[in-house]
């Protein structure tokens, strides 16, 4: 038990210091903000040169306890000035694919009612959008219909942090 605190607060730590030496080197005028993925080539005007664009943010989540994700959703929120507009990317994907899905099951909502509250609030004002693995989901005997409709369900979670990071997004 002490061994996966360890792991966690390490890895909590890791995540903390690479966050903040992203931000660190974003001019003033941007900082606290993700901005959204590089467009592809083909939208860039012939002759013009491409727009600098940030990357986005993807955190590829396993976490084990509702405090792990709690601390994921304080740096989030730390990271949003202002709600999102529509269109615009969240500040952060996260990518759930561990024990953490148990979290979102409708069935558990009363037990986890105030992460998974704080989740779609994220969610509703676009710092995050949250995917959740149907491969984990499967395995814990949990259908498609047993989880909240905020929740992006995608087939498998380490193949979307794999095409987040090859459409430009920056893992965290």
């Amino acid at each position: 038990m002490s061994r996966n605190f360890l792991i966690l607060v390490l890895g909590v730590l890791v995540f903390w210091v690479a966050a903040d030496v992203v931000l660190r080197d974003q001019p003033s005028s941007i900082r606290g903000t993700v901005a959204v993925p590089p467009a592809p080539s083909s939208a860039a005007s012939p002759g013009l040169p491409e727009p600098e664009v940030e990357p986005g943010f993807v955190a590829d989540i396993s976490v084990h306890t509702v405090r792990e994700l709690a601390i994921v959703f304080d740096r989030v929120e730390q990271l949003l000035d202002r709600p999102r507009k529509a269109g615009e990317m969240a500040l952060v994907s996260l990518v759930l694919h561990g024990p953490e899905v148990d979290f979102f099951v409708l069935k558990n909502y009363a037990e986890y009612k105030d992460i998974v509250d704080r989740a779609a609030k994220l969610a509703a004002l676009g710092a995050v959008d949250v995917s959740i693995c149907l491969t984990q989901m499967r395995s814990r005997g949990i259908g498609r219909d047993d989880v909240p409709s905020f929740l992006r369900q995608i087939p498998y979670g380490p193949d979307e942090v794999s095409r987040l990071r090859g459409s430009g997004y920056v893992t965290m």
